[in-house]
């Protein structure tokens, strides 16, 4: 089942939002429901804080500043976070993280960090040998989901930044993005039935 969401993250970090495919709960607690139990169960935690590098978006959309598309981020956040997992008789697996809480978000010129992938689902650690682009504070808010039955598969992401940037200028993010597979479109090997991927600011 891991294997599958790992397959799963590889197939979203190929695509144009690297940062929104990688950011589901790399900090929230690993549950044996479906990482070491394999079949039926269900499984749920908190967590209250969230300390994880993300790659750059890739794009954004008019208005927002460049770094947001060509930076590698810090997201160091503590709140409210819960995790759950759910494996069904037909081994249909169901996972999804929430996270609200304050953040402060770091950004890094790919040029002023050392970035290290540390596991198979292409998330990294960096360390940073210069100095920051952006240093935005504010409000964190994100949900990631993953439904995968017979039928297919559906991933959704939503994370929402509202905060200040280093000279209390306001700045807002929202990344959106859904993907779905069904029989016809094959899971993991092909592109999605339908995908909507957006960036706001």
């Amino acid at each position: 089942m891991k294997a599958r969401v790992a397959a799963l993250s590889a197939a979203l970090l190929s695509g144009s939002l690297a940062f929104a495919g990688s950011a589901h709960a790399d900090t929230a607690p690993v549950l044996a429901c479906g990482s070491t139990v394999l079949e039926s169960c269900t499984d749920s935690a908190q967590f209250s804080n969230i300390d994880e590098w993300q790659t750059p978006l890739g794009q954004t959309a008019p208005g927002c500043p460049v770094y947001l598309a060509d930076n590698y981020v810090q997201i160091e956040a503590t709140g409210n976070g819960n995790e759950h997992n759910t494996i069904n008789k037909s081994v249909g697996f169901y996972t999804s993280t929430t996270f609200s809480g304050r953040a402060v978000l770091t950004f890094y010129d790919p040029s002023a960090v050392d970035v290290t992938v540390i596991d198979d689902e292409g998330d990294v650690t960096a360390t940073p040998t210069g100095p920051a682009t952006a240093v935005l504070t504010g409000r964190l808010s994100e949900h990631f989901g993953v439904e995968e039955t017979k039928q297919g598969l559906v991933f959704g992401l939503t994370f929402s930044f509202v905060g200040t940037d280093g000279t209390g200028a306001p700045v807002s993010l929202h990344v959106t993005q859904h993907q779905n597979w069904n029989p016809t479109h094959p899971k993991f090997t092909g592109p999605p039935q339908h995908a909507v991927a957006s960036v706001h600011c």
